[in-house]
């Protein structure tokens, strides 16, 4: 039986590569006020950073739209198609816990819980692709195994967006900002922790580097850079980068999705790697 693969648009792939890789990507909503966007449908990431940074809103996040989303995997599994879904971690966003809801009844698709999000979603759909033929529950199985080994390192420029959010109080955040610590950032069993925080952004690249130093990496699989709307502090993470081993692996860089991007603001920088 063929497989469909879908993941949700935190993933940073686009509907153009999506089309590319032969899987579907679902967008997620952003709603500013009252306006409502399709993450890569009717809202670009230029667009959205743009508006993130000159409007005096902090954007809300939403569920996909889950009539539309049970219209596609409907017809797929009439055409005789295994599904299966790849939504951020549950930890993260409720996506998970309605997408799974919607199809309980559906003995050929699977809701993956992935523990992760950004381009650790993107190692599971690209690793799904290529062993599409694998019985589903055997894909699914080794899917769970692998999205343990993803790691995320990422360096935030400014507390700003974490209060906004809801994750820092307004004193921690201005005293913070007033200081000069820079948090750093990952996603460990499915949820957002904090690493450290460091006095100033050299200290928290170093503390990256160190991180890397002494991580086990699995070089079967590529490295991604990442950034939130802004490449500079990246760049400045890549010159030190240049001096590890890793740099061969790295596979160019990306701009961290909107519907994440709104949590952690632009300015930030960081590695996403599979660990052994």
């Amino acid at each position: 039986m063929s497989l469909k693969i879908m993941v949700d648009s935190s993933s940073g792939i686009s509907q153009e590569e999506a089309k590319i890789l032969g899987i579907d990507v679902f967008p997620l909503r952003i709603i500013f006020n009252e306006e409502e966007y399709y993450d890569g449908i009717n809202i670009t990431q230029e667009e959205f950073y743009h508006r993130l940074l000159t409007e005096n809103v902090f954007p809300k996040t939403s569920l996909p739209n889950l009539y539309d989303l049970e219209k596609k995997v409907k017809k797929y599994t009439k055409q005789g198609f295994d599904v299966i879904i790849l939504p951020l971690s549950r930890e993260i966003s409720g996506s998970f816990a309605s997408i799974t809801t919607l199809f309980e009844e559906f003995s050929n698709v699977r809701v993956v819980n992935t523990l992760t999000t950004i381009n650790g979603l993107r190692y599971l759909a690209l690793e799904a692709k290529k062993l599409e033929n694998k019985p589903i529950d055997e894909l699914v199985e080794h899917l769970e195994n692998l999205q343990k080994q993803i790691r995320i390192l990422a360096g935030i420029d400014t507390l700003e967006y974490l209060h906004k959010g809801g994750r820092l109080s307004k004193t921690v955040s201005v005293l913070g900002n007033f200081i000069g610590l820079k948090p750093i950032i990952s996603v460990v069993e499915g949820k957002v922790v904090l690493l450290a925080k460091k006095r100033g952004k050299i200290n928290a690249m170093k503390y990256i580097i160190e991180k890397l130093e002494n991580a086990n990496i699995n070089y079967d699989y590529p490295i991604y850079g990442i950034y939130s709307m802004f490449e500079d502090n990246y760049k400045q993470l890549y010159e030190l980068i240049k001096n590890l081993k890793i740099k061969d692996s790295l596979n160019g860089c990306e701009n961290i999705a909107p519907v994440i991007g709104c949590h952690i603001g632009p300015y930030a920088y960081g590695i996403v790697y599979i660990e052994k």
